[in-house]
């Protein structure tokens, strides 16, 4: 029976690790070079994932990727990985590398996929074109599917994503209510938001989404499913017409039984298969359009701003009798429901009396009766020049009602400023005072604080910077026996001095990271995560090279490592294989964001091992 070996999305044959040693020096034009690609299966459903492999025969390494041809119109690229093998029959011994690429399925049609260039040492090969199918449509069952892709099992009644919306038809600017949820009816591990919907025509603000989302149970046509919201939002139409929202996509870790394996336990009390293994399974919403409706032109008030939604104004002074020359805090404040956040500040025509400053901004929006709601609130700075009574005009507001249809006017009341005293001097004809050099001639610094008294006829052995100097040698000396037995233990405890020495080590590593940044982006993301892998491995004294994740996460966590780091460190890890054998064009994250990323996950990681 031949075994097989996994390490770091790579495949090895037991066989082929005992004629690994006979194989080593063979160079790679010794046996001839050629390559196909295949897919997982020819029809894949919209928002679906499918596989792409390029095996590549008569090598068991190449320098470069092999290159892709552009499938950016149908698919979008989710991650990538390599197997390799062995294989001995009557002597003869044959090599191979397969890439296997995962993409998503996102343009409903028949597409070609073009040719794959394959480059080993001297010799570039290309593949044939292969075809793809993205239907609606069930798949027809595929011969040894789940051997190519393991997440094939899973059919779209079994994990799904449905967008709901509160309304399909709106005004423009009125609230649209948006919800994503996933329903499952398949053993779901974990699940990360791969592509976020671009909600083009739209202002859209994200609401508040607990970390670990409630799952309830609901039966749905029959079958009974596990439903979570995954994400929330309220979306704002900024103009008139069918406007589309995109879908979201999410790729799902689902735990499914290894069938080339038997578990008697597992089968025989019902319980998790000790050789159950994940399987990342990308499932995508369906785009959703919204008819939007122009507001009225014929009734809209000459004062509406463009509001939708109910609003009230309401305007305050801090004092209503000052002196010439001081501050004076006018207060506007809108409170309602709707778009609050696009509210301009009031035109206000001040008296001419009145220095005004631009206004100060704030607000306190939260979600509420289906939309957003709250205040917003714009505060003046008015300083008087001009002794007399003085008017603030009333300020006026309209706003659209979607629920009557009719437009709505708010209005506040005008204020009344006494202001005492003389006018403020003027410099020259037509010359205005600063209001910055008149409050810096008003202002006059005190001292308020308490005083400090010192004693003065102490003696010198009564102070503490006596006997400071008097233990400073002691400290010094049990200073130096500790670091002595620091560095012979260095010396001699290598598990000690691999903790102590891993943040440094992982600093370094990162450092590097940062040097490649401009560079290939290959190299890139191998170092930042060779820099997590090496920290972890450090860390809890186990060989960088044999890093297996679950087992790793699982020494972690008994150590004192939080579920919210280790998910962290390994979303990132996942992040860096995936953009490492992207193909070229493909679209990437930052490398300042991916390096800050690392950053404070090496920190956390560190702090939470050293309790």
């Amino acid at each position: 029976m031949m075994g097989v070996i996994r390490f770091a999305g790579a495949r090895v044959t037991f066989a082929g690790l005992v004629a690994a040693a006979s194989v080593a020096t063979t160079p790679a034009h010794a046996q001839d070079i050629s390559a196909r690609a295949f897919l997982s299966a020819p029809q894949v459903g919209v928002g679906r994932q499918f596989v792409l492999n390029v095996e590549v025969s008569g090598t068991q390494q190449l320098e470069q990727d092999p290159v892709l041809p552009d499938m950016e119109d149908f698919a979008t690229f989710l991650s990538a990985g390599t197997s390799t093998s062995i294989q001995i029959v009557n002597g003869r011994t044959s090599m191979a590398i397969t890439y296997q690429y995962r993409f998503q399925a996102l343009t409903e049609g028949t597409f070609e996929i073009g040719a794959v260039t394959v480059t080993a040492g001297d010799r570039t090969v290309t593949t044939e074109p292969v075809s793809l199918t993205v239907s609606d449509a069930p798949p027809p069952p595929a011969a040894g599917a789940e051997a190519v892709d393991p997440g094939a099992a899973i059919t779209p009644e079994d994990l799904f994503i449905e967008t709901r919306v509160s309304r399909t038809r709106a005004f423009e600017n009125e609230p649209v209510a948006v919800e994503y949820q996933i329903f499952t009816r398949v053993p779901v591990q974990s699940y990360t938001i791969t592509t976020l919907p671009q909600a083009t025509g739209f202002w859209s603000e994200e609401l508040e989404q607990p970390t670990s989302p409630q799952a309830e149970r609901v039966v749905r046509d029959g079958s009974e499913y596990l439903t979570a919201t995954v994400r929330r939002m309220m979306l704002f139409p900024t103009g008139p017409g069918p406007k589309t929202l995109d879908p979201l996509s999410v790729e799902a870790q689902v735990r499914v039984r290894d069938r080339s394996a038997f578990d008697p336990f597992g089968d025989i009390f019902g319980r998790s298969s000790l050789f159950d293994r994940s399987v990342p399974v990308v499932v995508a919403s369906r785009p959703v359009t919204i008819e939007v409706d122009p507001l009225p032109a014929d009734t809209r008030p000459a004062s509406f701003t463009g509001h939708v939604g109910s609003l009230a104004v309401a305007a305050s002074v801090d004092r209503s009798t000052v002196e010439t020359n001081e501050a004076v805090t006018l207060r506007v404040e809108y409170s309602g429901t709707g778009n609050l956040r696009t509210l301009p500040a009031p035109d206000i025509e001040f008296p001419v009396e009145f220095e005004a400053f631009p206004p100060e901004t704030s607000e306190r929006i939260a979600e509420g009766g289906g939309s957003l709601q709250g205040t917003r609130t714009h505060e003046y700075v008015l300083i008087p020049r001009v002794p007399g009574e003085l008017t603030i005009p009333a300020i006026e507001v309209a706003y659209f009602d979607p629920a009557t249809r009719r437009y709505g006017t708010s209005r506040s009341q005008p204020l009344e400023v006494t202001v005492a005293g003389d006018a403020a001097a003027i410099e020259g004809p037509g010359a205005v005072p600063s209001a910055v050099e008149t409050i810096r001639e008003e202002i006059r610094f005190i001292h308020i604080g308490t005083p400090r008294f010192v004693r003065t006829d102490l003696p010198l052995y009564a102070t503490g910077l006596f006997w400071a100097i008097l233990l400073l040698p002691l400290v010094a000396a049990g200073g130096a026996l500790a670091l002595r037995r620091h560095r012979d233990r260095l010396e001699g405890d290598v598990a000690y001095a691999r903790v102590r020495r891993a943040s440094r080590m992982a600093k370094k590593r990162l450092a590097r990271a940062r040097g490649l940044a401009g560079g290939d982006p290959r190299e890139f993301y191998a170092e930042v995560a060779g820099s997590l892998q090496g920290l972890l491995a450090d860390k809890l004294n186990i060989a960088e090279a044999g890093l297996v994740r679950e087992e790793a996460g699982r020494i972690a966590a008994r150590r004192g490592a939080s579920p919210e780091t280790l998910e962290r460190l390994f979303a990132c890890l996942d992040d860096c294989d995936r953009q490492r054998f992207a193909p070229a064009g493909a679209e990437r994250e930052p490398p300042e964001r991916v390096l800050e990323r690392a950053a404070g996950i090496m920190g956390d990681l560190a702090r939470e091992l050293s309790r």
